[in-house]
């Protein structure tokens, strides 16, 4: 039973680390590209600050690893 419950949380970790990576390597190509022009764009009034990004792409990779963990 305790060997079963390590795999699955190793399994777990696994998939949340690849949404990571996956995430990493998207903002790696598109950074220096996004730096210049994206400051410049004419934004609406409810355009949600930039602190706000990070926790919920953080929150949206952690729960996509969970979901194809239990796919």
């Amino acid at each position: 039973m305790n060997f079963l419950r390590s795999r699955q949380v190793t399994a777990l970790a696994g998939f949340i680390g690849a949404a990571f990576v996956a995430g990493a390597i998207g903002s790696w190509a598109t950074f220096p590209n996004v730096r210049d022009w994206f400051p410049l764009l004419l934004k609406p009034s409810w355009n949600p600050p930039g602190w706000l990004f990070g926790p919920v792409w953080t929150t949206l990779y952690v729960l996509m690893g969970l979901a194809i963990w239990r796919t």
